[in-house]
Formats: structure tokens, C-alpha cells, sequence
């Protein structure tokens, strides 16, 4: 199956390659084999590449049918159809060694690979054997090898660059299983060859500017090779291209257009390197808006997967989020409880020892106190002793009440945080002799319970560590409310927190001060007076 279906391939390039050719040689410059466009040369490549380079046979056997009946000697037909082989297989296997290269071309360096490689390079092959061969059968002289040679090379150089590109690059359209051809560009399109074909026959085939030098007037086709590149990518470029050239050759050669002069040979040159720079000038473009093409789509890929990267991070940072949230919920939950159990773990205890203990030594100072009454009756030695007992029992009861009011703030409860907060300030009082002061503006009513109980233990903490550490004279305290904002404040006069050790920020009363104001959803700030001293500042909602 493989041998058949390369046969069918060498005969069909054989009978494109014949028939091409005696288009080509329409145009001979030098006797009836050597002319300015060669489209075999861009047939033979284009097969080269896509079929390999096992279809040489039949680009052989179409040099030498195409060449058979020019009238040359057999021995320049077989060095002429040697270098029309070897051309495409060198120019093909350049390009295939180059890493990436596409039949596309769709890049720029691919297009620049083709011009050097295929449109430079291989047909110096084909030029050197064809001029040789010639020769050695007599068909030129001496002088003519190198004019001989310079046409041969041009005629093979802009085959390719004519021939080729719109043969690989529509093969490469067919193979797109999704061609993608709107409606409004297939009218652009058609519009584009209307109008390119007419202005090119309005320059070209005008005999008034056959025989002037006009060149300048040539460039008014580049526009055309600029929208079929920019719009049509490649396939457009390709196009434009080998529809200009060829109005040019056919009107250059019946001696109207601004290339027509007096020498036939001088006039198709300056066709061949105008066709050569629309050629190369329309593939070029035509690669930048592919490659630009290429670039956007994958931007557009790029922009999809990052988006939905971060979609997928956004769910995660969500569900992290909404873990983190109920985590936090959950240690507050647990710090709240922990502290409410706290809290009745220490009204209890100060209940204990206010009702218990507290009222176990009322009852024993009661009968010392009787003890000492009797003793005194009878005058009796002992008298001192017991005296200095009931003193002790009167410092012990005195430390119970103090204990059990620390623990367990009655005064919250009968009288709110207004009166737990005097009961609080007196105590400091009677404890350490410094002055302290309480003014209180806010409606403590509104305060509920949980937040009072807070804030007392907050005062209650700020107040002895004033009392420890901070060397304080005077202590003020100040609950005051703004809407439904409160503020407490406790303020002293003493040494501040920059003069003290630097653990001491860090110490367990601090902690738990701070503990507590994140459970009633406060706000702590400790500030250090320059002229002296600390206040501690809590805000937040009565509720």
C-alpha cells in the first residue's frame, strides 16, 4: 500500500511539475530553458516537505519530461534534471533539520529559514548544474555563464518563494479539521483580489509608463501585500503575492508597465527582485500577525487557567477562612465557658469562706471575746494572751472578707458595677493608704452582666498591679459611655511600664486582661504617660 500510494504521489507531482513548467518557460530568457520564474522549483519543494524525500523520482522524471522538448542534448537534460532534484531535497532537508520548523509558517524565523535556505541557498544547486549543463551540450558560451547563471538562480529563488508558501500553508488550511472563515472576511477576501487585480492591471498594463523608469509607481502594490498579511495571516500574504507577480510578469513581458525597457532581460530582472520583496515583505507580516495571533491566544489560555487558579485558591482561602472563623469561634466558646466556670469556681470559694470559714472565726472571735471578758473578771494572767488571740482572730477575719470580696464580688451583684467599682477603689484605699478616686458617667444598667463582671476583673487587675509594681500614689478609675460605647479607664501616677522590666508586658495578669477584653468583644490599649505613670484604657459595645 505504502510502494502504491508513493507511486501516486511521483506521478501527480511529475504531471503538476510538466505542466508548470511550460508555464515557466513562456517567459525564457535565455534560449528556451532559463527564465525569471520557475514554479516547478516551488512545487518540488512543497512535495519535498510534506511527502519526504522518498518523491524525488517523480520531481526527476518531470525535469526531464519538462526539458525533453526544449531540444538539448541528452547528456544537459540529465545534468539539468539532477540539479532540479537535488534542489528541493537540499533546500527540504535544511529546513527539516531545523529545530521546529513548521509548513505553516507561521513564525518569523520560519519565513527567514525559507528565504535563506530555499530561496537562497538550494537554488545555487539547480543554477550551477542547469548553467553546466548548458554548456557542456554548447547551448551557451563563455561569456554567457554568468548572466546564465544569475537568471537561473533568480527563476528558482522566486519559484519557491512564489510557489511554495501558497502550497504548504494551503495544505496545512485543508488539514484544519475547524477552518474558520466568517462571512464578512470571505467578502473582505473576494474585495481584496477585486481590487488588487484591477489596480495591478491599471499599473502594469499600462503602456505610457512602459519605457519611463516609473518604479516608484510598483510600491502602491505593497499596501495590498500589508492587508493581506495583516488580515489573512500567511495565506493572504502567499496570495497577494503570486496574483501581483504574476500581472506584472505577463504585462512586463508584452512590454507594458513601469519594468518594461528597452533590454527584455534588464526588464524581467527588475520584475524578479520587486516579486522577491512583495514575496518575502507579505510572508514576513503575514508571520508577525500569526505569531501575535498565537501570542493572544495563549494569553487568553494563560488568562483562563489563572483565572481559574484563582477560583480554586479563592474556594480554598474560603474554606480556610470559614475553618478558621468557626476555629476561632469554637476557642472563644471554650474561653467563655473556661471563664464563666472560672468565675463560679471563685464565687464559690469566696462564698465558702465568707459563709464558712469567715463565719467559723465570727464564731470562735465570739468566744474568745467571752473567753477575755470572764478572764478580765477574775484578773486572771492569761488575759494578754487571749487578748492578743482575738487580735489575731479580728487581722484573720479582716484577710477572709478581703479574700472572699476578691473572689466573689458581692457588691456586683446587689449593687452593679458602679458599686463594685467603689467597693473596689476603697479597698485599695484600706490596703495600701494611696488615694483612690472613682467617677462613673455611664449607665451601668445598660452594661450587661457578663461585660461588668469583665470589667471588673479588668479594673480589679489593673488596680493591683498599680499597687505592686508601679510605685503609684493616686490610682483613678473612670467608667464613661458614649452611645453605645463605653470606656473604662484606670489611670496612676506611677513609674509606667518603661521604666519596669520588659517581661512585665508579658505577664499573666496582662494576658488575662487581654483575654478577657477578646471575649466581650473589647478593645485593650495600655499607654505610658511621658510624664509618668500608665493607663490602662478598655472600650467597647455595652452589649
Amino acid at each position: 500500500m505504502k510502494a502504491w500510494r508513493n507511486v501516486v504521489w511521483a506521478a501527480g507531482i511529475c504531471v503538476f511539475y510538466v505542466t508548470t513548467a511550460r508555464l515557466g518557460l513562456e517567459y525564457a530568457v535565455v534560449g528556451q530553458t532559463v527564465t525569471l520564474l520557475w514554479p516547478p522549483s516551488g512545487i518540488a519543494l512543497a512535495a519535498t516537505l510534506i511527502g519526504g524525500r522518498q518523491v524525488w523520482p517523480g520531481i526527476t522524471l518531470g525535469a526531464i519530461l519538462a526539458n525533453t522538448g526544449a531540444g538539448l542534448p541528452v547528456v544537459t537534460v540529465a545534468i539539468i534534471a539532477l540539479g532540479n532534484t537535488l534542489e528541493p531535497v537540499c533546500g527540504a532537508s535544511l529546513l527539516m533539520r531545523r529545530s521546529g520548523f513548521s509548513n505553516a509558517l507561521d513564525k518569523v524565523s520560519d519565513v527567514l529559514a525559507l528565504v535563506l535556505f530555499a530561496g537562497i541557498l538550494s537554488p545555487t544547486v539547480s543554477a550551477s548544474l542547469g548553467t553546466l549543463g548548458l554548456f557542456a551540450g554548447g547551448e551557451i558560451a563563455v561569456s554567457d555563464i554568468g548572466s546564465t547563471w544569475l537568471t537561473w538562480w533568480l527563476g528558482d529563488g522566486l519559484g519557491v518563494l512564489l510557489i511554495s508558501p501558497i502550497l504548504l500553508i494551503g495544505l496545512n488550511i485543508a488539514r484544519d479539521t475547524h477552518p474558520s472563515l466568517s462571512s464578512s472576511k470571505t467578502l473582505e477576501a473576494l474585495a481584496l483580489i477585486v481590487v488588487l487585480t484591477v489596480t495591478g492591471q491599471a499599473i502594469f498594463g499600462s503602456p505610457k509608463l512602459a519605457g519611463e523608469g516609473y518604479f516608484p509607481v510598483s510600491l502602491s502594490m505593497f499596501p495590498f501585500a500589508i492587508w493581506g498579511a495583516l488580515r489573512f495571516g500567511p495565506i493572504g500574504a502567499a496570495t497577494v503575492a503570486l496574483i501581483a507577480c504574476l500581472l506584472a510578469i505577463r504585462s512586463t513581458a508584452l512590454g507594458t508597465g513601469p519594468f518594461a525597457v528597452d533590454s527584455p532581460v534588464e526588464s524581467l530582472i527588475r520584475w524578479c527582485l520587486f516579486a522577491d520583496l512583495m514575496a518575502i515583505t507579505g510572508l514576513l507580516l503575514g508571520a508577525i500577525r500569526s505569531e501575535r495571533e498565537q501570542a493572544l491566544a495563549a494569553l487568553r489560555v494563560s488568562k483562563k487557567d489563572l483565572e481559574r487558579q484563582v477560583e480554586k485558591r479563592t474556594r480554598e482561602l474560603t474554606r480556610a477562612n470559614a475553618d478558621l472563623r468557626s476555629a476561632l469561634a469554637e476557642r472563644q466558646r471554650l474561653q467563655f465557658e473556661m471563664n464563666q466556670i472560672s468565675e463560679e469556681r471563685q464565687r464559690r470559694i469566696g462564698q465558702e469562706l465568707h459563709d464558712g470559714l469567715g463565719q467559723q472565726l465570727t464564731g470562735i472571735a465570739l468566744l474568745v471575746t467571752s473567753l477575755q471578758g470572764t478572764l478580765d473578771a477574775k484578773s486572771a494572767p492569761e488575759t494578754p494572751a487571749v487578748r492578743h488571740i482575738g487580735d489575731l482572730l479580728g487581722e484573720a477575719m479582716s484577710m477572709i472578707r478581703s479574700l472572699s470580696r476578691g473572689l466573689y464580688p458581692v457588691a456586683l451583684e446587689t449593687g452593679g458595677l458602679s458599686s463594685a467599682l467603689h467597693h473596689l477603689a476603697e479597698h485599695a484605699r484600706s490596703f495600701s493608704g494611696i488615694q483612690c478616686t472613682i467617677r462613673c458617667t455611664a449607665d451601668v444598667n445598660a452594661i450587661d452582666r457578663t461585660t461588668a463582671l469583665n470589667l471588673y476583673r479588668i479594673a480589679q487587675e489593673a488596680v493591683s498591679n498599680a499597687l505592686r509594681h508601679s510605685k503609684a500614689r493616686r490610682i483613678d478609675i473612670e467608667l464613661s459611655a458614649s452611645g453605645e460605647q463605653y470606656a473604662l479607664s484606670i489611670a496612676d501616677d506611677g513609674t509606667g511600664f518603661h521604666d519596669r522590666n520588659p517581661k512585665a508586658t508579658q505577664t499573666l495578669g496582662l494576658r488575662s486582661m487581654r483575654c478577657r477584653t477578646d471575649l466581650i468583644g473589647a478593645a485593650i490599649e495600655i499607654r505610658d504617660d511621658p510624664a509618668g505613670g500608665t493607663s490602662v484604657v478598655v472600650t467597647g459595645p455595652m452589649n
